[in-house]
């Protein structure tokens, strides 16, 4: 889900329930007793969510003495982010500091008319929601937004100096997302010239042609609602798709331990442009092993170099979600290749 936009809507902030709650008490908006309030709706298997939490952490560490309240509201998109353990485990592994609430049928998301994940609500003291933030976040106008709020507030003395991303390296990280595809039928971005069987295990034959945007399968695979299933051919069937701005992840799950070879142009990754999560055999292939359902980091560096991309399963019943395709700002690029060439 992309949006570009900034959303302004005035309306009294709706209520918050859920029955999981996370690194606090259940809170409520009437209980905060005119303290503004940030709202981070985000996901856990979100590449721009997980991007977001350094900057979320940040502003609940140094603003909430002088009367901010971030909560985390957690709107998963795919089933086993609805998990709780799942949820416990990425606050734990991504050191998330903020409260945060499972909203896992999304009827908070709904009713704060939240159509982007991630997306940042603002709430005044009065209770009303002063900005909704979705699609293009810069740190310095939403923190400029916390510091306006905490003054209509009432607090008139000093507040700290605005934070500056561009010194913090963990900072870097937030890019802008070019592309997403979704692999399920309800997305609908298969590019073979069969289309989907929707649930029923179907052969795909690689056209040799692909095109932006679009995901290319080729040997037996299943295709469900939200996802498509490697069945046949383990080592043979694969799927392929072009690469698009300069770093590309993948969101997979697997009932059993599974490993997936990654080509590019027909090749293994090089080593500038392997990814976090990928590792290097013996034999110089490139793969990444699936444990648990969660974003793989596959390319970095890629300069925004259009590539034909290959994902090869060593094992039947692993399920590809979806396909994300980042770019960064020049400035991030040149500083991140820096701190490459220097370590």
């Amino acid at each position: 889900m992309k949006s570009r936009q900034l959303t302004y809507q005035h309306f009294h902030a709706p209520e918050i329930f859920g029955d999981h709650w996370f690194n606090s008490e259940p809170l409520s908006i009437r209980e905060l007793h005119g303290r503004p309030a940030l709202l981070f709706f985000c996901d856990r298997y979100s590449p721009q969510s997980q991007q977001l939490v350094p900057l979320i952490n940040g502003l609940h560490a140094l603003y909430y003495e002088y009367g901010l309240t971030c909560i985390g509201i957690h709107s998963p998109e795919f089933q086993f982010g609805k998990d709780p353990k799942r949820i416990e485990q990425w606050i734990k592994k991504d050191l998330v500091l903020f409260p945060v609430l499972a909203d896992n049928e999304h009827p908070i998301t709904d009713a704060y008319r939240i159509s982007t994940i991630p997306s940042i609500c603002l709430i005044d003291n009065k209770g009303d929601v002063y900005d909704t933030i979705t699609g293009s976040f810069t740190p310095e106008r939403i923190e400029r937004s916390v510091q306006f709020l905490l003054r209509q507030s009432g607090y008139r003395g000093e507040l700290p100096i605005l934070l500056n991303p561009a010194l913090d390296t963990k900072y870097l990280m937030a890019g802008e997302v070019v592309r997403e595809i979704y692999t399920g039928y309800h997305h609908g971005a298969l590019g073979n010239p069969e289309g989907y069987n929707p649930e029923l295990a179907s052969q795909y034959i690689d056209p040799k042609i692909y095109f932006d945007g679009k995901f290319y399968a080729h040997g037996i695979w299943r295709a469900e609602r939200s996802c498509i299933i490697s069945e046949g051919n383990p080592g043979e069937d694969y799927l392929m798709c072009r690469t698009e701005g300069d770093e590309v992840n993948i969101l997979l799950e697997c009932e059993t331990k599974a490993t997936v070879k990654i080509e590019i142009d027909g090749e293994p990754i090089r080593i500038v442009n392997i990814g976090n999560d990928v590792q290097k055999g013996k034999q110089g292939d490139t793969f990444i092993t699936v444990e648990e359902p969660r974003l793989f980091s596959v390319l970095k560096r890629n300069n925004s170099e259009s590539r034909t991309l290959k994902f090869i399963p060593q094992s039947a019943g692993v399920r590809f979600y979806m396909i994300t395709f980042e770019t960064r700002s020049s400035s991030s690029v040149s500083k991140i290749d820096e701190s490459f060439r220097n370590n």
